[in-house]
């Protein structure tokens, strides 16, 4: 990775973690397939936006750290993060729309924009993650949309838990519940025999309706990168700008202008 595209990452956007399964001692029968695929079906079609303040602590081989982040999600495609310093103030914002990933660290005077693609993610990310499944989980949702009448979603018991598999486009996941309730515990996402991420989601509440996990933690392969998010506060389906998604360069004439994802890490001054 480029020095430029590093210091864009150290200004405070690395989304990634640790992913072990919790143990949980069994205290009810086990969740039933048909309960856990009517929950997940609904949990889909009545999730459209998410707004939240969380905090993140990451680990990579680029370093370690924390901060806060406020996200906002409007399924599929479009999300917003702001960094947060210590004294509240802006160190950092990034949009995702209409496939592109714009960066603006205004402390540093750097702004970014390149394709948004597992690629240009992983330069910014502790995990390289296909950003609509990225943005799906930050909302409380399985990597991958499920459909009720899809032939390949199946939802079995396994053991104590439910096994749930499905596949759209070129990605494949598998989710497991917990063994006392029917939402996901833990998952994992790949692309055909290659594993991109595992993840778990833990600490339920309920929120606008859903049984919403206040904790996400992604693991990349071989547990190099690891994330551990945990939202304070978050509230769903509220309306969302569409300019909130909007991020022009700056017109500070000393910010430098970075091409997210070139490999010989020129920038435009």
């Amino acid at each position: 990775m480029n020095a430029a595209v590093r210091a864009l990452a150290a200004a405070g956007i690395l989304v990634t973690a640790s992913c072990a399964a919790p143990s949980a001692s069994r205290l009810s029968p086990p969740p039933d397939p048909d309960q856990v695929r009517a929950r997940l079906l609904e949990d889909e079609a009545s999730t459209r936006t998410m707004r939240g303040l969380a905090r993140l602590e990451f680990t990579g081989p680029q370093g370690s750290g924390s901060a806060s982040q406020v996200v906002v999600v409007a399924l599929p495609d479009r999300a917003r993060f702001e960094t947060l310093t210590p004294l509240g103030t802006t160190a950092l914002v990034a949009t995702l729309r209409a496939g592109q990933l714009r960066v603006h660290a205004p402390l540093r005077h750097e702004y970014g924009v390149g394709p948004a693609t597992r690629e240009t993610l992983g330069q910014l990310l502790t995990v390289p993650v296909p950003p609509e499944l990225l943005l799906r989980l930050l909302a409380g949702l399985p990597p991958l949309p499920l459909r009720a009448g899809d032939p390949r979603l199946t939802v079995v018991g396994d053991g104590e838990a439910v096994r749930v598999e499905s596949v759209d486009g070129e990605y494949w996941q598998r989710l497991w519940t917990g063994v006392d309730e029917p939402g996901l515990a833990r998952g994992e996402a790949g692309r055909a025999s290659e594993l991109l991420f595992v993840f778990t989601f833990a600490d339920r509440q309920s929120t606008n309706g859903r049984n919403f996990p206040f904790e996400l933690r992604v693991e990349g392969p071989a547990a190099r990168s690891q994330l551990r998010l945990r939202y304070e506060r978050v509230q769903l389906n509220l309306p969302v700008d569409a300019d909130l998604f909007e991020l022009p360069p700056p017109s500070d004439p000393a910010t430098r202008i970075i091409e997210l994802g070139d490999a010989r890490g020129s920038a435009r001054e």
